[in-house]
C-alpha cells in the first residue's frame, strides 16, 4: 500500500453564477472559487492540479471578444491571489513544481501556467487533440484559450490515452477507467467526462488517511450530488460538451460519494465544498480572501 500524500487546496480568482443556470433554482447569485489543489508527494514533491486564473487569462480578460467572458460571468483574480503568490506564501517557488495536471483547457483552470517553467504538463490526449485541432469557432465554443498555454507546452507534455488506461480497483472501481500517475498507486488519473472534452481527475489518499477526489468541473455545486437536476438548455450549450457523458459522470460521483460518505469529493467550484475542507483542515488551504 503507497503513502499517502499531502492535499491544500487553493483557489485564484472567482466568478459568479445564479443558481437557476445550475438547475438549482432561483435565489441571490453564488460565487463560485476558481479551485485548484497542491499535491505534495513523498518522492515525486510539488504536483499541481489546475492553476486557477492568472496574470494571463487577466491580460487576455482586456482584449476583444474574452472581455464578454470577463463581465458575463463576473470573473475576476487579482496578482495576489495567483497560485505562484500562494505557493511562495507556503515556501515554494514555481521551479519547485515537477508536474501540473490539467482536467481540460478553461481560462479558470489554465490561466496561472506560465510561471511554472520546470513542469512537466499531463493532459487527456481528447482534450489536446481538440486544442490542437479545433477550428476558430470550435475553441471560442469550447472556452479555450491556447494564448494562455506556454510557448513550450507541446514540449512538455504528456498525453493520456486509452492505450495506458486501467479499470480502476479498491473503492474507485465503480468510476471506471483510469491512470497510475506516479506508477505507485499513490495518485489515480479518473476519467471524468462530460463538461470539457477528455476532462481527468484525481483520486489519492491523504497522509490522514482520507480519501480525497478531485473532481474538476465534473459538477459544480454539491447539491448536484444530493439530487440529479436538468440543467437548462443555456448551461448545457455554453459549458457542456456532451451531455449524455455529464450525467453519466454526475451519476458516478453521486453514487460514489453514496458508497463512501466518508470521501472527499472536491469539484473545482464548490464554495461550500471549500469552507467544508477548511473547517477541517484550517492549515491546508491555499488563498486570499481579501476583496478583489
Amino acid at each position: 500500500m503507497s503513502a499517502g500524500v499531502a492535499l491544500s487546496l487553493g483557489v485564484s480568482g472567482h466568478s459568479c453564477a445564479s443558481p437557476r443556470h445550475l438547475g438549482l433554482g432561483g435565489g441571490p447569485a453564488l460565487r463560485f472559487p476558481a479551485g485548484w489543489a497542491l499535491i505534495e508527494h513523498p518522492r515525486h514533491g510539488a504536483v499541481l492540479f489546475d492553476c486557477g486564473y492568472g496574470a494571463a487569462a487577466r491580460a487576455a480578460m482586456r482584449r476583444g471578444l474574452r472581455r464578454i467572458y470577463r463581465h458575463v460571468i463576473h470573473a475576476c483574480s487579482a496578482a495576489h491571489t495567483d497560485a505562484a503568490s500562494l505557493l511562495q506564501q507556503r515556501g515554494l517557488r514555481c521551479a519547485d513544481i515537477g508536474t501540473v495536471v490539467l482536467s481540460h483547457f478553461h481560462p479558470d483552470h489554465i490561466g496561472g501556467l506560465a510561471p511554472f517553467a520546470n513542469a512537466r504538463f499531463v493532459v487527456h490526449a481528447e482534450a489536446w487533440r481538440q486544442v490542437r485541432r479545433g477550428g476558430w469557432f470550435g475553441l471560442l465554443h469550447a472556452q479555450i484559450w491556447k494564448e494562455l498555454l506556454p510557448a513550450d507546452f507541446a514540449a512538455r507534455l504528456q498525453c493520456l490515452d486509452e492505450r495506458g488506461a486501467r479499470a480502476l480497483d479498491g473503492d474507485l472501481a465503480g468510476l471506471g477507467l483510469g491512470w497510475d500517475l506516479f506508477d505507485d498507486g499513490s495518485v489515480a488519473v479518473v476519467s471524468l467526462p462530460g463538461h470539457a472534452r477528455g476532462q481527468i481527475g484525481l483520486a489519492l489518499r491523504t497522509v490522514e488517511g482520507e480519501r480525497a477526489l478531485l473532481a474538476a468541473d465534473a459538477f459544480w455545486r454539491r447539491e448536484q450530488l444530493q439530487r440529479e437536476v436538468e440543467l437548462p438548455w443555456l448551461t448545457r450549450w455554453l459549458a457542456v460538451d456532451d451531455g449524455a457523458a455529464y450525467r453519466d459522470t454526475v451519476r458516478k460521483l453521486a453514487r460514489f460519494q453514496r458508497e463512501h460518505p466518508q470521501a472527499w469529493v472536491i469539484p473545482a467550484h464548490c464554495a461550500d465544498t471549500l469552507a467544508q475542507w477548511r473547517a477541517r483542515h484550517p492549515q491546508a488551504v491555499l488563498d486570499d480572501s481579501d476583496p478583489l
